[in-house]
């Protein structure tokens, strides 16, 4: 199975460009320990005083004081990266058993004012307040958190890359 885990559905969609720059930015302000690029995103150049770890899934830039690399590996080698990338406590292995026992998928998304993603977790409809209450507390000043059907999520992020 290598560093794909049971749980995923393919690999993560890649990630837009204007979502890859506010991250960035959240990075270099110190707002976030990991920025990850999906395999099939372009790479942003690695912030200098920070470290870059590759694997099957993706590339990750990452405060070494924070996290190390063997962290960011073991985790995603288990598809929790939603315990680095602000995601919150639900990782992609949860809501896929819960899916397969009936629930329904939603997706979860942070928005800035101007509509532009800043993250998205997927959940279900029995997961989705603790995420909501997770993004909540995390969310930069002024941004939004919607809860939607996963496709609409997966259907902007694609219309991006055509």
């Amino acid at each position: 199975m290598g560093s794909q885990t049971y749980s995923d559905i393919g690999q993560c969609i890649p990630e837009r460009a204007a979502t890859l720059a506010l991250q960035q930015a959240q990075l270099l302000a110190g707002k976030r320990d990991v920025q990850m690029f999906p395999v099939g995103t372009t790479e942003l150049p690695t912030p200098i005083g920070f470290a870059r770890h590759e694997n099957a899934r993706g590339v990750f830039h990452y405060r070494s004081n924070a996290i190390s690399a063997e962290v960011i590996e073991a985790l995603s080698e288990q598809g929790r990266e939603n315990e680095f990338l602000m995601l919150g406590p639900i990782s992609k292995a949860e809501v896929a058993k819960r899916i397969l026992a009936g629930e329904t998928l939603l997706s979860l998304t942070e928005y800035t004012p101007d509509g532009i993603e800043v993250r998205s977790a997927a959940g279900t409809n029995k997961t989705i307040n603790e995420q909501h209450n997770y993004f909540e507390r995390t969310k930069e000043p002024g941004n939004a958190i919607v809860v939607d059907a996963m496709e609409h999520v997966i259907a902007a992020r694609l219309a991006e890359l055509n």
